[in-house]
């Protein structure tokens, strides 16, 4: 599974970046704006967005936005450690709060999190980008439950296959989708190259 962490691009639109993303065969877009509000999501951006995932089937998160999210009724969201520090929201209430059958992931560093994550219904972790290789690595090693983590950081298609084989259960990607000459050719290159 690849998630699209979709970012604003000095070259495309919002809607642009999706509708390449999902040409080039992405199933999951992630909308991670933090520089616009949400009234300005929920007006300029989104319906475009919901709609052209909608029609392909896509998934479709935000990230940090828990109340837009349940506004718009989209999938879920993923929630950085800095949301949930800033919020202190316990994952309990965080479910109560956007549903049953929303799709909530969090950012964790440790690894002993992750039974409390499984007893609370969050569907997947996903490691802060900053994490090296080895941190990477070190953490997945010392999961012990059958539990979807996701990898961010540093992911290209030359390196997808060896970080899922390691025991991730997806991929987070943003840059090497946004900032490639042809996103549509990157999100097909990297979709390949997990197959």
């Amino acid at each position: 599974m690849v998630q699209y962490i979709l970012t604003k691009s000095e070259r495309y639109s919002v809607a642009e970046l999706a509708q390449m993303a999902i040409e080039g065969g992405c199933q999951w877009i992630t909308v991670a704006l933090p520089e616009l509000n949400d009234e300005e999501l929920k007006t300029e951006l989104m319906p475009e967005v919901i709609e052209m995932c909608k029609e392909s089937g896509v998934i479709l998160t935000l990230e940090d936005r828990p109340e837009l999210a349940a506004e718009l009724s989209v999938h879920g969201v993923r929630l950085s450690i800095r949301y949930q520090t800033e919020h202190r929201i316990s994952a309990p209430e965080l479910r109560e709060k956007i549903g049953p059958e929303a799709i909530i992931g969090l950012e964790v560093v440790d690894p002993m999190v992750i039974p409390t994550l499984v007893k609370a219904d969050i569907d997947f972790a996903f490691l802060p980008q900053h994490f090296t290789e080895n941190e990477r690595t070190t953490f997945i090693a010392a999961v012990k439950e059958d539990f979807p983590i996701v990898a961010q950081g540093n992911i290209t298609a030359n390196n997808a296959k060896e970080i899922l084989s390691q025991g991730f259960k997806g991929l987070a990607v943003g840059e090497a989708i946004t900032a490639a000459p042809n996103p549509v050719s990157a999100t097909a290159a990297l979709i390949n190259s997990i197959i």
